[in-house]
């Protein structure tokens, strides 16, 4: 989830000072976790926290003082944050190429889900800007209306 389009083009141009991967499974992985504090760039810390932990931290403004660039391996996990009533003003799709069946085809690097779609278009609805981007340089393709 820490990888090269993310350490090397992301995180430095949004100027992060801290990389929060929100994933439940990767929390508790040890292997993930080195694998990811590795390819983090320096200077810039590092979470790797699961869902409740997440929404516990942020409600208490942990993270207030810092830029924080959020990594989720999944719609559903970032669908639950903002369920918790944590804000996301805006979500970004890079690669989302995982499903397959019925999909709904977003850009060249994602494709969703039904389930995911709807999730999507709660968030947009609620005013979550829903973007798709694989790479910074990338034009952002704003999906509201693909989501109908």
């Amino acid at each position: 989830m820490i990888h090269g389009i993310v350490a090397t083009q992301w995180v430095p141009q949004l100027k992060a000072t801290r990389a929060m991967v929100i994933d439940n499974a990767a929390s508790t992985n040890e292997i993930m976790r080195q694998s990811m504090k590795m390819a983090c760039p320096a200077g810039v810390a590092l979470s790797v926290i699961d869902i409740d932990k997440a929404v516990a931290n942020i409600s208490v403004q942990k993270y207030a003082s810092q830029k924080v660039f959020c990594v989720f391996r999944s719609i559903e996990t970032a669908y639950k944050l903002w369920k918790a009533g944590v804000e996301i003003p805006a979500l970004n799709l890079g690669d989302i190429t995982q499903n397959s069946g019925e999909t709904t085809v977003l850009g060249k690097t994602v494709r969703i889900n039904p389930e995911e779609k709807k999730m999507l278009k709660e968030m947009n609805d609620a005013g979550v800007k829903i973007t798709v981007r694989f790479s910074i340089s990338d034009q952002e393709i704003n999906v509201a209306d693909l989501l109908k």
